[in-house]
């Protein structure tokens, strides 16, 4: 992922701008520019105001926006306002001495927020440590689900073998970063699997 840019709106506050690059090995051939139509970027935005609508906590977009290069390709931005304090859970683990009730109220809120999108009809096929943000409000830890682009909307609940490949693909995440299990252990995995079942989180 690219890296991202801060500005400052009208109103003081801030945003952050995501330039849309490629992964894989087609990065080396077309880098930032893409072909996919509708664009990307617009897709994300669609996708977002989806999980807005149905009470999914994730950022406020102010701008999703392309630039046609030649015939087919263009190059996309995404623009969100910041979520101020906030880390992505993979820095959440890392960077705090948790106790074990503190590591364990983390994972059954995280577990539960993934759950409550599912039902919600939303499968997010990128699902990883570093789309998941988690801020400290209040006496409360909120969670919030990023980067849509790849997800698919539906009426009804995701099924459970879609379920299970968003979960797979959070699990691989997890491993990439943490090889050795040394902030997330397999133990922890697996308790965050069961939180995930039993989970009866509600929108509030």
């Amino acid at each position: 992922r690219a890296r991202l840019t801060a500005i400052v709106l009208p109103d003081g506050a801030s945003a952050l701008v995501r330039f849309y690059r490629r992964g894989g090995m087609v990065r080396y051939l077309t880098r930032d520019l893409f072909w996919t139509w509708p664009p990307r970027p617009f897709v994300e935005l669609a996708a977002t105001e989806h999980a807005r609508a149905r009470n999914i906590c994730t950022l406020e977009v102010v701008a999703a926006c392309v630039e046609r290069t030649w015939g087919p390709f263009y190059r996309g931005w995404f623009v969100t306002r910041e979520l101020i304090g906030s880390r992505d859970l993979w820095e959440a683990l890392r960077g705090e001495n948790h106790t074990a009730a503190e590591k364990t109220a983390l994972l059954k809120k995280v577990a539960g927020r993934i759950r409550w999108m599912h039902l919600q009809g939303i499968d997010h096929s990128d699902l990883n440590l570093k789309n998941l943000l988690v801020r400290r409000e209040g006496t409360e830890i909120h969670v919030y689900i990023i980067d849509f682009d790849k997800a698919r909307i539906s009426s009804a609940p995701v099924s459970g073998r879609n379920a299970a490949r968003n979960l797979a693909r959070l699990y691989r995440s997890a491993r990439k970063l943490d090889p050795n299990g040394c902030w997330f252990s397999e133990e922890e995995w697996k308790l965050f699997g069961r939180f995930y079942h039993e989970s009866e989180f509600h929108e509030t």
